[in-house]
């Protein structure tokens, strides 16, 4: 599936001017509060995959981890994107950042689950502390983490490696738009050959099978692999380059006003 990498201002959300990075440095823990639309609310385990994936994929040694859920929200679409890019969810947390509505917003990641297609990009969206994405029905139908993750050989085991199908590539999105919430771009993420097949990891994902991808490198400085006639694997760890990254997050929601954030497209 061909996909177009997009950086840049937001734009017409006006809701995205109150939202700001508020430094609380050194950050020792992160929270992360994980909401369901309607229709993604009417799949079994959707919920309990989510938070059991996020804590455990999150889980590293310089930060613990709170993931939470905060409830079953109605919104207008179950489009994964444009729930945010129109504006609709930047300014549900808007709204309960400054007090009037009942969501209560985490103070790192703000994630939205919805019932929207992934075939066709973009599926989900994630800038500073917000983020949302389709595919409910898949993560319902995912296996528990141990089951998927833990049946490898080891250094599968380690690096997180699973095969690519609907169900794994809908997890992936969503932890690369927590990694946009985070403050990841792209190229945090490495691609790398693993046996006959070629592993992309959350930040990359895919674009690493896209021959019109543009990036030959990550920003470390890894090269990506070429994947012509090899197998397509994922990985659910964030990269190395990814971890180095976040290890010096110091950020958290507050209010500001007047400023837009940068936003980032899946």
């Amino acid at each position: 599936m061909n996909r177009r990498y997009v950086l840049g201002a937001i734009g017409s959300l006006t809701s995205i001017g109150t939202l700001a990075y508020a430094t609380r440095d050194p950050v020792e823990a992160i929270e992360v509060r994980v909401w369901l639309s309607d229709r993604a609310a009417e799949y079994d385990a959707v919920e309990t995959r989510v938070l059991e994936y996020v804590n455990r994929l999150l889980d590293f040694e310089f930060w613990t981890v709170d993931a939470s859920f905060g409830g079953v929200v109605s919104v207008s679409t179950e489009d994964g994107a444009v729930v945010s890019t129109s504006g609709e969810w930047p300014l549900a947390v808007t709204s309960g950042t400054i007090g009037s509505s009942d969501l209560d917003p985490a103070t790192d990641v703000n994630l939205l689950v919805t019932d929207g297609q992934m075939k066709y990009a973009p599926t989900g969206y994630g800038f500073p502390h917000v983020a949302s994405v389709g595919g409910a029905r898949y993560l319902g139908s995912l296996e528990p983490f141990d089951e998927l993750v833990g049946s490898g050989p080891d250094g599968a085991v380690k690096r997180r490696i699973v095969p690519l199908t609907s169900s794994t590539r809908t997890m992936q999105v969503l932890l690369h738009e927590v990694g946009h919430a985070l403050g990841l771009h792209h190229d945090h993420g490495v691609a790398f050959r693993y046996g006959d097949a070629v592993v992309a990891t959350p930040m990359i994902s895919t674009y690493a099978f896209d021959p019109d991808y543009e990036v030959d490198r990550s920003r470390c400085g890894t090269s990506y692999p070429d994947t012509s006639g090899r197998e397509r694997k994922l990985s659910l760890a964030f990269s190395n380059c990814a971890r180095r990254e976040l290890s010096s997050y110091s950020g958290g929601l507050r209010l500001r006003r007047g400023d837009e954030e940068s936003g980032f497209e899946w």
